[in-house]
């Protein structure tokens, strides 16, 4: 994730109009415009994802790589731009008269960039099968040392690929050591057992997947294994390959679309309940870009290979509570990018 510096927009020619008009105009709100381009080449980028905050404003970049933010007070605020095929870019934006401003995103050009490529594990107890909080968890050829938090989880989620030799003490338990391989791109999932007494233990479980780190950061990981809700990773939108993110997240049940009456052919994304349809309220990257009277065309600013994951909550019961509100009680569904975008 790179950072903006805090900058101006600098102020570009406008219409002729009489000077006090102009000085009330700009003293309540401005127009801007935005212009987003590649780094590495220069050309203009499309498809961007712009979140404005506080205002809670989302836009896409143009074929031209514009945005225009229309009617905003003075003032600074969070600006956030993200695309699947470039570094995710967000700072200060300070917006002081009409004009336009220039970005540059960063291609992203690692193919494992936004993957865990690591050992993630729970340590548990030989005989109660609970999590152990604070063993410590080292790696000592590459000098990487974490704890396990209170449920008994760690993470290594920087290493290398190969085999690691990994130490797990912890007072009061025998110490375990184990040879644990890393591939690049995948996250090794164990579970380790530790005993208080020397006697013999199974060996450690393993498993091999694919975790974003972003999705890692934000919990999804761990509300899908809480079991609430539906949920879909980027394992399965690269298996399902859909056009439109609302073509994947029907296959879920009470899951469809409503068409949109300013263009049959994209829709609404909504749940149905008894009977009926209502519009769930929709968040990209915990920024709310829709839902209820306003619902969000999802397949109009979002490609799903820009997608890591999706979160869907048909009801209130198991909906993260940061996201309980106004609009929460049809439900909602959380959208998480890839990392590069």
């Amino acid at each position: 994730m790179r950072y903006l510096n805090r900058f101006l927009v600098m102020f570009t020619a406008v219409s002729a109009i009489p000077a006090d008009a102009q000085e009330t105009q700009e003293a309540n709100a401005v127009t801007v415009t935005g212009n987003v381009a590649s780094a590495a080449t220069g050309e203009p980028v499309a498809g961007v994802v712009v979140v404005l905050e506080p205002l809670g404003l989302t836009f896409v970049t143009d074929a031209r790589g514009q945005f225009v933010v229309e009617g905003v007070p003075r003032g600074e605020y969070d600006l956030r731009l993200m695309h699947r095929d470039y570094d995710h870019l967000e700072g200060d934006l300070t917006i002081d008269r009409p004009g336009e401003f220039f970005l540059d995103l960063e291609p992203a050009d690692d193919a494992y960039e936004g993957m865990v490529t690591g050992i993630l594990g729970v340590v548990v107890d030989q005989i109660s099968g609970g999590g152990i909080p604070e063993v410590v968890v080292n790696v000592p050829a590459v000098g990487r040392t974490t704890r396990t938090d209170g449920d008994g989880r760690f993470s290594l989620d920087d290493l290398s690929p190969g085999q690691h030799e990994v130490v797990f003490s912890h007072l009061g338990y025998i110490q375990r050591s184990e040879s644990i391989g890393v591939r690049g791109g995948h996250a090794t999932s164990v579970e380790v057992v530790l005993a208080v007494d020397a006697i013999s233990l199974d060996p450690i479980e393993v498993t091999v997947d694919t975790r974003d780190r972003n999705l890692l950061s934000v919990g999804f990981y761990q509300r899908e294994e809480d079991g609430w809700g539906d949920f879909l990773d980027r394992e399965d939108i690269e298996y399902w390959n859909p056009v439109q993110l609302t073509a994947a997240l029907m296959r879920f049940p009470g899951v469809t679309v409503i068409p949109n009456p300013a263009m049959p052919s994209r829709g609404f994304l909504a749940f149905r309940r008894m009977g009926t349809e209502c519009i769930p309220t929709v968040y990209l990257e915990g920024i709310r870009i829709g839902g209820g009277r306003d619902p969000a065309g999802i397949d109009d600013i979002i490609n799903p290979s820009a997608v890591a994951g999706v979160e869907v909550y048909r009801n209130t019961a198991g909906i993260p509570p940061q996201y309980w509100g106004t609009g929460s009680s049809c439900g909602v569904v959380l959208i998480w990018l890839r990392r590069g975008g």
